[in-house]
C-alpha cells in the first residue's frame, strides 16, 4: 500500500496557524500568576522594624560574644523553610563585620491569609564590635526556599551597645 500526501490549501493552512496562536496560551491551570516573594529585615527577639536613621543594637553574649537579633518578615512564599543568610558590613568601606550566617531554618506561618511568616531572634555574630561602633552599617537578609523563591531586603543603621542580656556572673537574668 502506498502513502498519499494531500497538502491542505493555503487558506486552511492560514487559518489553522491562527487558531493555533490564539489557542496557544489556554490549557494552563487557570491560577493568577503569584508574586514574587519578599523580605524584610528588622531586628529583635520578636520583629521591629528598621527605619531610616535606626539604631541597630549590640547584644553581649552570656558566653562572650556580642551579637545583633536579626529577625525578618516574608510574603508570598510557597514553602516556609528556606536557606537563610545574614551579613553586617560597615557603609564607609563595605567590610563585612559580622561572622557568617548561612542556615537552613523554617519560617513561622502568618496567623491570615495576608499576614507573613516570621523568622525571629537570631544571633548575628559581630567579632570585632570596636570597628563598628558608632558607625553606619548594612545588614542584609536573603531567602531561597525550598520552592527555589529567593528574596533579599538591606537596612542601614547605627551600630551601638544595648542593653545587658546576661546578669552578672553570666547568668541570664
Amino acid at each position: 500500500m502506498r502513502d498519499t500526501f494531500c497538502p491542505l490549501p493555503p487558506r486552511v493552512v492560514s487559518a489553522l496557524s491562527v487558531l493555533g496562536l490564539l489557542l496557544a496560551g489556554c490549557g494552563g491551570d487557570g491560577l493568577p500568576p503569584r508574586a514574587p516573594a519578599r523580605l524584610e529585615v528588622g531586628t529583635g527577639r520578636a520583629f521591629t522594624a528598621l527605619g531610616d536613621g535606626a539604631v541597630l543594637e549590640l547584644a553581649r553574649g552570656c558566653q562572650g560574644s556580642q551579637h545583633v537579633f536579626v529577625s525578618m518578615r516574608a510574603w508570598e512564599l510557597t514553602s516556609l523553610t528556606a536557606r537563610v543568610t545574614l551579613s553586617l558590613e560597615r557603609v564607609e568601606d563595605g567590610s563585612v563585620v559580622s561572622s557568617p550566617f548561612v542556615l537552613r531554618l523554617p519560617f513561622e506561618a502568618g496567623t491570615t491569609r495576608d499576614a507573613p511568616a516570621t523568622l525571629e531572634g537570631l544571633l548575628l555574630v559581630v567579632p570585632d564590635p570596636a570597628a563598628s561602633l558608632g558607625r553606619e552599617v548594612r545588614l542584609t537578609a536573603s531567602l531561597e526556599t525550598e520552592a527555589s523563591e529567593r528574596a533579599t531586603d538591606t537596612r542601614s543603621a547605627t551600630l551601638q551597645w544595648g542593653t545587658e542580656t546576661c546578669a552578672p556572673g553570666g547568668a541570664a537574668p
